[in-house]
């Protein structure tokens, strides 16, 4: 089965979008659809929270960001610009590793400049 990653594309408040969609919303959505993936909205993802399911929360912004404050329950696993294209492998299994192996299980995924 196919592992359902969301973005969560929210700096730190599910409150924080009101209730206007971005600008940039259209053309992020087909790119998530081009490369696998789906969007989530704020209140989806706060409608995730709300259902008790199993699923994981993952900020992947620098470690002194996640400190500074992140959504409930996420863990903080950094990726950078350069991960895109080249992975090393000792950090490619460690995310794999972070991630699980319930291929069932939703990720949500977030960061502060959906890069």
């Amino acid at each position: 089965l196919i592992l359902t990653v969301i973005f969560l594309v929210v700096a730190l408040g599910i409150s924080a979008w009101g209730k206007e969609t971005p600008s940039w919303w259209p053309q992020a959505q087909k790119e998530a659809q081009q490369d696998g993936y789906a969007l989530t909205t704020p209140q989806e993802a706060q409608v995730l929270y709300d259902s008790g399911k199993d699923f994981l929360i993952l900020d992947v912004r620098p470690d002194y960001e996640y400190k500074s404050g992140h959504l409930p329950q996420a863990e903080n696993f950094e990726i950078d610009l350069g991960d895109r294209l080249d992975m090393k492998p000792e950090k490619k299994a460690a995310f794999e590793n972070t991630l699980g192996s319930d291929k069932n299980r939703q990720i949500v995924i977030y960061c502060r400049s959906f890069r």
